[in-house]
């Protein structure tokens, strides 16, 4: 069957337009001027016969033939966006983009890379470290991405990875001064970030009164926390898996073995479709089989305990 002519560009307009609900964002996505999208859209209306903005003082408003076609629109764009990329994934892209939160970059991936490596020695991984889970990811600068938060607030593929289990870990020289849970009211509790969730989470999880989780200093990033404690400044609260170097070297020890399973966990995620480039499914079946022989080996050692 003969297609009519469509006008591409005009469409593409509108789905950005109608998707970001403003001609200024849209420009600035598009690369164009905002007057250029202001015409095509127009154009576009012209076309069909039909208003899909209802245009207000600094704001837009789709109209019900708009909101039809926005649906319909943003489906087949992804769709178009999907086989190109799959076009472009040639034999020859080796170049891995991966991001992953500093503290699981450092202390999780950065140890087990020379495995991934010699499993797939043609692939050349690009390690990216953030500190604001809350950020969005840019998946045209990224293959895939580690993400951490208690529930997927985007529209990606979220794939379970571990979850985080919280234990207060310090010098060895500051535990004399720790017979008991509550003798943490005396020394200085160290925090990874301003809200002081990690604290709150552990005494509330353990039950300990008594100990205020709101004092203390604040650092930027775990790995900060922990190299001030490592140093004996203070007790801080971390995911035992992040902290084998420290406890190899004797650096950290862990004062009460009283674990608490924190509501929030480690996610692989990536846009519909990015599996099928053979890069991002190699890197995410080693990762995934990485956790399964991390959680073996930790379950083994409970068992022996």
């Amino acid at each position: 069957m003969k297609r009519r002519p469509l006008p591409l560009n005009a469409l593409r307009a509108f789905e950005v337009a109608g998707r970001l609900e403003s001609f200024t964002k849209a420009s600035q996505e598009l690369n164009v001027t905002q007057g250029a999208v202001s015409r095509q859209v127009q154009h576009l209306e012209d076309v069909l016969g039909r208003r899909l903005f209802e245009r207000h003082h600094r704001r837009l408003k789709l109209t019900r033939p708009g909101r039809i076609l926005l649906m319909s629109l943003s489906d087949a764009f992804d769709a178009i966006e999907s086989a190109v990329g799959r076009i472009e994934d040639r034999p020859d892209d080796t170049q891995l983009r991966v991001i992953a939160p500093l503290t699981f970059a450092m202390r999780w991936i950065v140890p087990r890379l020379g495995r991934f490596q010699s499993e797939y020695p043609d692939l050349q991984v690009q390690l990216g470290t953030f500190n604001d889970d809350s950020l969005p990811v840019d998946f045209s600068e990224t293959d895939i991405a580690i993400r951490f938060a208690d529930t997927p607030g985007d529209q990606l593929v979220h794939e379970f990875l571990t979850g985080e289990r919280l234990l207060p870990v310090c010098h060895p020289s500051l535990v004399a001064q720790l017979s008991w849970p509550e003798d943490l009211a005396k020394v200085p509790l160290l925090h990874c970030s301003a809200q002081r969730e990690d604290w709150r989470i552990w005494l509330n999880g353990t039950g300990i009164k008594g100990v205020d989780p709101d004092r203390g200093p604040v650092f930027a990033t775990l790995d900060m926390a922990m190299e001030a404690a490592a140093s004996g400044f203070g007790v801080v609260i971390s995911d035992p898996a992040m902290i084998g170097e420290y406890v190899v070297t004797n650096r950290l020890t862990v004062p009460f073995d009283l674990p608490v399973d924190s509501p929030y966990a480690y996610s692989l995620c990536y846009p519909e479709g990015r599996l099928e480039r053979r890069k991002v499914r190699s890197f995410r079946d080693w990762l995934m089989s990485e956790i399964t022989l991390e959680t073996t080996k930790r379950k083994s050692v409970q068992k022996q305990v």
